[in-house]
């Protein structure tokens, strides 16, 4: 077994067991029949809706993709990019591995011309803007509803810890063409420079701002919308710019590599911030599970692209 795959499995039964913990924390401390009388009572019409909403945010994330696709001069459709990404989504949540669904889309875009840094900075890029974006609207809607979000001190730390970040990614791009820098980044292993001369090339204004505008449209659509019309479902009252900034906190949150496809931390994460802003936990933590719940039946569709394509590269699971 070499030391890199013995990482990642490490990596794995660390994600494995935080994913059990965490469940079971939540079954500990969740009165589980309000929860559920929370869900039964949910307007069908509304959860059709939310499940639309969360359709059109998936196939903008597509399109996001596509386009940095087609912006390396990949020779992939919009029907390849759908089947890769639908098939990306299965594996996250029907065959959790050391391949998750970024990695086996770029695998996939790389596989048939031998270019997987051009590849993998596609996806890299497409999860940097999306995350930009996520912050910058988590500021923008946590000054809107200030009184509600920021003037709370848990809120205010996140709200520091952004722009800190924002900050020092600036920082970084400035600096980077500086020789002193250039000759730094000489210092790195030749694939790893390889892969950031990729990363780099995306920095072209107009392209730049599409993807921006792009994956605003996404948050807004497939995350806040798509939210809060789960929300609205269960019949909860909701604090529009709170909730946002909030909704788009835990989007940031939830991101991280914590559990197995955020098994259980995402679950956590609507439980404890949501009732920061005057939401109901047990409707909060109702609303978590209908996401995930809509995700996994959702993912379904990428079953036959994924065995197809499985069947035609070889690609483990």
């Amino acid at each position: 077994m070499t030391e890199k795959r013995l990482k990642r499995q490490i990596l794995f039964a660390f994600k494995a067991i935080m994913a059990v913990v965490l469940i079971v924390l939540l079954i500990r401390e969740v009165d589980w029949l309000k929860i559920w009388s929370e869900v039964s009572q949910a307007s069908i019409p509304l959860l059709f809706v939310a499940l639309l909403l969360y359709i059109i945010g998936i196939f903008m994330c597509i399109e996001r993709w596509w386009r940095a696709a087609q912006f390396k001069k990949f020779a992939m459709t919009f029907r390849n990019a759908m089947e890769f990404y639908f098939a990306g989504l299965f594996l996250n949540n029907f065959l959790p591995s050391f391949l998750g669904g970024d990695a086996y889309q770029s695998y996939i875009l790389g596989k048939s011309e031998k270019r997987y840094p051009a590849a993998i900075s596609t996806v890299m890029f497409t999860r940097f803007i999306g995350l930009w974006t996520t912050i910058v609207l988590f500021l923008i809607f946590g000054l809107l509803g200030y009184s509600e979000v920021f003037a709370q001190p848990l809120f205010a730390w996140f709200g520091i810890l952004s722009i800190l970040f924002m900050v020092a990614n600036v920082a970084i791009t400035l600096v980077y063409s500086h020789p002193k820098c250039q000759s730094l980044f000489d210092r790195f292993p030749g694939k790893i420079r390889k892969f950031f001369k990729e990363i780099d090339r995306y920095a072209k204004w107009h392209f730049l701002r599409d993807n921006f505008v792009l994956s605003a449209a996404f948050a807004i659509v497939g995350v806040g919308l798509f939210n809060l019309v789960l929300f609205y479902a269960l019949g909860e009252h909701v604090p529009i710019f709170p909730y946002l900034a909030t909704v788009f906190l835990i989007s940031l949150v939830s991101s991280l590599p914590v559990s197995i496809n955020n098994i259980g931390f995402k679950e956590w994460a609507y439980y404890a911030f949501f009732p920061l802003i005057g939401i109901r936990p047990e409707a909060a933590l109702a609303v978590a599970l209908l996401v995930r719940f809509i995700q996994v039946l959702v993912s379904i569709a990428g079953a036959p692209f994924f065995f197809k394509e499985k069947k035609t590269y070889g690609t483990e699971g």
